[in-house]
C-alpha cells in the first residue's frame, strides 16, 4: 500500500492482526498429521477409534491447503518410545492418533480461517488505498475549487477512518480464532496427558511462540511484565508452567481475558481429566485384584498391591470431586460472575466474587477446620451472602464495586487435634500475605478498601499472615468464631497503616472451650484491643440455651443476623451498624 501505514494502523488498532495470523501460519499440520497416523497404526484399533480418527482426518483434509511445502516427521522413534512406556496398553496408541489428529485439524482449521481474514482485511485496505491516492492526484489540480478540495480532504479521511474501522474488526475476528484455537489446543493437550502421552514432541508443530521473557517473582513486578506480553507469549508461558494463572501477580481477568480465570480454568479442566484418568484406572485395576480374589488367588502379592491400592483410589476420588466442586462452584447460575484466582494439584483454590481488579471493595474470606475442596460450595456460599449484605449496606455501590474472594490457599486442619496447633497457619501465612498483595498490584485505579476475613481456624491463619515478621496488607481484618490469632493483642497485628481489627463470637459458639489455650487471646474479647461487633447467639445444643453447639459456630452468615449485617458493612467502608461497646462506655 501506497498511502496508507500499516504501523499506524497497528498502533490505532491495539494491535497487529498479521502478527496474530503469521504465528498461527507457521505452525506444522501435516507433521502432527503425519505422526497421529503413525500412532493410529501402530496399536490396537476399535471400531470406535477407527471412526474418530477418520473424522478428525475429513476435517484436516478439508482445511489443509497442501502448498506449506512441509514434510513427515521422524515419527517412528517416538511412536517407539511411547509403546515402550505404555506397555501393554497399546489401545491407548489410536486414542493418542485421534487426539494429535484433531489438534491437526484444529490448527489447519484455524489457519485456513485465519488466512481469509487477513485476505479479506487486505483486499478492504489496497480498495481503501486506491481511492486515497485518486483523491491525492485530484488534489494537484490547481483548478480545483476549494469546496472540491475540502471534499477531497473529506473523503481521505473517512477512507482512513475506514482503514482503522477495517483492521479493528479484523483483529477482533483473528483473537477470536486464535483464542478458540488455543482453547481447543489446550483440551487437546488435557486429554493426550489422560491418555498417557506428555506431547512435547509436537511443541513447535502446534503455533510458535514468541520469546518469553524472564518473569519476575515479586506481585507487583510480575502484574507490570505481564501486561506488556503478547497474548502468544502469555500462552507460552501457560504451556511452560500450567499453574502460572496462580501467581499473585498475576491479573484476574484483564482486557484481552488471558488472565488468573483463564490459565485456572484450563487447568481446572486438565486436573479434572487428569484425576478421573487415575481414578479409572486404579479402580480397573482394583477390579481386576478382587476377580483373582474371588478366584482364589489369595497370594501376598495380589493382597499387598490391593491393599495398597484402595487408600490411593479414595485419595483420587477425593481429589476429583474436589475439582468438580470447584467446576460447579464456577457454574453456579445465581446471576454473579465467578473468576478463578487459584488452582493446584494439593488441594488449594480461591473464586473470587465479582473481579478484584475493578472492585473498590475487596474482601478476602479465609475458612477454617475441616473445610477443603469438596465442601467449596458452602464457604462459596458465606462469601454471596458478604457479597450481597456489603451492597446492601452502602445503596452507592453497584455490583462490580465489590469482591468477595474464598481463599483455600493453605492447607486446613481438617480435625481438632490438627486444629489445636498453629503449625499450618503458619505454613500458609506467606501464601496468604502473598495473595493479598497479589490483589494490590493487580488493582485497577485507586486503591481499594481491602477487608480479610478469617472464620475459626482461618481467623488463626490470618493472625499468622500479620505477625512473626509477616506483613498483611489489609485495611480491615474480621475474626469471626476464633480460636486466637496467634497474638495477645490487636496491636501487634502487622496491617497497613490505619487497619482496623474486628472481633466477633456468638454466645453459644462451641470455639470458646478452645479460645485462650493454645493459639492465642479471644480477638472477641475486650482486652483484645480490637474493635467488637454484636453477632446472634446462635442456636444452643439443650433446649434451655445454657450449653454451645457446633450449629453456633457456622451461625454467623445466618439471614437477619447482625454478624453478616456487620460483616457487610465492613466490608462496604461505612461503620458496622451493630457493635459492642467497651465497659465504661470507652
Amino acid at each position: 500500500m501506497r498511502y496508507i501505514s500499516k504501523p499506524a494502523l497497528i498502533a490505532e488498532a491495539g494491535g497487529d492482526p498479521w502478527a496474530i495470523n503469521q504465528s498461527l501460519q507457521a505452525g506444522r499440520p501435516f507433521q502432527i498429521s503425519h505422526l497421529a497416523e503413525a500412532f493410529h497404526a501402530a496399536g490396537r484399533c476399535t471400531t470406535e477409534a477407527n471412526y474418530a480418527f477418520e473424522q478428525a482426518r475429513k476435517r484436516f483434509d478439508a482445511a489443509w491447503n497442501h502448498q506449506n511445502g512441509d514434510h513427515p516427521t521422524n515419527d517412528s522413534a517416538e511412536v517407539l518410545r511411547v509403546t515402550r512406556s505404555l506397555g501393554a496398553q497399546s489401545l491407548q496408541l489410536p486414542k493418542i492418533g485421534v487426539d494429535l489428529e484433531n489438534i491437526a485439524a484444529a490448527l489447519a482449521e484455524a489457519q485456513k480461517s485465519a488466512a481469509g481474514q487477513i485476505a479479506t482485511l487486505e483486499g478492504q485496505l489496497q480498495q481503501l488505498d486506491t481511492v486515497i491516492g485518486q483523491a491525492v492526484a485530484m488534489e494537484n489540480d490547481p483548478t480545483l475549487s476549494v469546496q472540491d478540495r475540502d471534499a477531497l480532504d473529506a473523503l481521505i479521511t473517512s477512507c482512513e477512518d475506514n482503514a482503522i474501522h477495517d483492521t479493528k474488526n479484523s483483529m477482533g475476528q483473528l483473537e477470536s480464532t486464535r483464542n478458540g484455537y488455543s482453547g481447543t489446543l489446550q483440551k487437546a493437550l488435557a486429554t493426550l496427558r489422560a491418555h498417557g502421552y506428555h506431547p512435547a514432541a509436537i511443541q513447535g508443530l502446534d503455533g510458535p511462540q514468541s520469546p518469553v521473557p524472564a518473569l519476575p517473582e515479586d506481585p507487583a513486578q510480575f502484574a507490570q511484565a505481564w501486561n506488556t506480553l503478547t497474548p502468544q507469549q502469555k500462552d507460552a508461558e501457560y504451556q511452560q508452567n500450567p499453574f502460572i494463572g496462580n501467581h499473585p501477580g498475576m491479573p484476574w481477568d484483564p482486557p484481552d481475558h488471558l488472565g488468573k480465570d483463564h490459565y485456572n480454568r484450563l487447568q481446572l479442566s486438565d486436573l479434572e481429566q487428569q484425576s478421573q484418568a487415575d481414578v479409572d484406572r486404579m479402580q480397573q485395576r482394583v477390579d481386576q485384584l478382587l476377580a483373582k480374589l474371588y478366584m482364589g488367588d489369595h497370594g501376598q502379592a495380589t493382597t499387598d498391591e490391593l491393599n495398597g491400592l484402595k487408600p490411593q483410589l479414595l485419595a483420587a476420588r477425593h481429589a476429583l470431586q474436589g475439582y468438580q466442586t470447584v467446576q460447579a462452584t464456577l457454574s453456579r447460575d445465581d446471576g454473579v460472575r465467578r473468576y478463578l484466582g487459584l488452582i493446584d494439584d494439593q488441594g488449594h483454590a480461591a473464586v473470587a466474587i465479582g473481579n478484584p481488579d475493578y472492585a473498590g471493595r475487596n474482601a478476602l474470606f479465609v475458612p477454617g477446620t475441616g473445610q477443603d475442596l469438596p465442601t467449596f460450595e458452602g464457604s462459596d456460599l458465606k462469601s454471596l451472602r458478604m457479597y450481597y449484605a456489603a451492597l446492601a449496606a452502602n445503596p452507592d455501590l453497584k455490583p462490580g464495586d465489590v469482591a468477595v474472594t474464598t481463599w483455600m490457599g493453605y492447607d486446613r486442619p481438617m480435625n481438632l487435634f490438627e486444629a489445636a496447633s498453629p503449625d499450618r497457619a503458619r505454613a500458609g501465612a506467606q501464601a496468604l500475605g502473598l495473595f493479598e498483595r497479589g490483589m494490590r498490584a493487580t488493582h485497577v485505579g485507586a486503591p481499594s478498601i481491602d477487608t480479610v476475613i478469617g472464620h475459626s481456624y482461618g481467623s488463626t491463619a490470618v493472625g499468622a499472615a500479620a505477625t512473626g515478621g509477616n506483613h498483611l496488607a489489609a485495611d480491615n481484618v474480621i475474626a469471626v468464631g476464633s480460636p486466637g490469632m496467634l497474638s495477645h493483642h490487636a496491636s501487634e497485628l502487622n496491617l497497613d497503616p490505619g487497619a482496623n481489627v474486628y472481633g466477633m463470637r456468638a454466645r453459644n459458639d462451641i470455639i470458646e472451650l478452645v479460645t485462650d489455650l493454645t493459639l492465642g487471646h479471644d480477638p472477641a474479647a475486650q482486652e483484645y484491643g480490637g474493635r467488637r461487633l454484636l453477632a446472634s447467639p446462635g442456636p444452643s445444643s439443650d433446649p434451655i440455651g445454657l450449653t454451645p453447639s457446633v450449629a453456633a459456630h457456622s451461625s454467623y452468615w445466618s439471614e437477619g443476623n447482625p454478624a453478616l449485617l456487620n460483616m457487610g458493612a465492613v466490608i462496604a467502608g461505612v461503620p458496622p451498624p451493630n457493635t459492642i461497646p467497651s465497659e465504661g462506655g470507652r
